[in-house]
């Protein structure tokens, strides 16, 4: 019990303090995104930290997109070998990476909220890592760290949001390693 209280106490403490911005500019866009009735996702994009550093690089399905399949839980699936993720880095701070993929997880879970009240079922959302075209040496260490470091906060913040997460089109290291460790996983 304790550690819940702690956990939602601090969990408010950054929504009113630290990550209000974020929190706030998510709601706002969401609510001119689904003004038509339907989704439209450039005000979500144009409401970003940092959208117009950023967006150049992210802002094609290609990198990321969010769908909403049939089962009704949100797909979001991040593209790595189809961002540059070095010119990208160069454009913006580690920080101000992890306040964008903060504010994507803050709308994602609004977007889940809402689905959740239209289906009366717990909506989640399935992260997808397509590393297809993804180097095992190489890359921008920045952009790993920001992705670590928003992954751990959103954990955080969003504990009841997380569905699976898969990996999918890993480079041939990568597999070797997976099949090597494989036993060791949980089914």
């Amino acid at each position: 019990q304790e550690a819940r209280a702690a956990a939602l106490k601090s969990n408010l403490a950054w929504r009113m303090n630290e990550g209000n911005k974020i929190v706030m500019s998510a709601h706002n866009a969401i609510e001119l995104a689904m003004q038509d009735g339907k989704w439209n996702n450039i005000p979500v994009q144009n409401a970003a930290p940092h959208a117009s550093r950023i967006n150049e690089f992210l802002k094609t399905p290609q990198a990321i997109t969010t769908t909403l399949p049939t089962t009704n839980d949100l797909v979001y699936c991040i593209r790595a070998g189809k961002i540059d993720d070095k010119a990208l880095m160069s454009s913006v701070s580690v920080d101000e990476m992890v306040d964008f993929f903060l504010y994507t997880k803050e709308v994602n879970n609004r977007v889940a909220d809402i689905r959740s009240k239209e289906t009366d079922s717990l909506i989640k959302v399935i992260t997808v890592n397509d590393l297809k075209g993804v180097k095992v040496i190489g890359g921008s260490k920045d952009f790993r760290s920001s992705l670590s470091a928003a992954t751990k906060k959103a954990t955080e913040l969003y504990p009841s949001l997380n569905g699976r997460s898969l990996l999918v089109n890993p480079p041939a290291l990568l597999t070797a390693l997976i099949k090597l460790f494989q036993p060791l996983f949980p089914k």
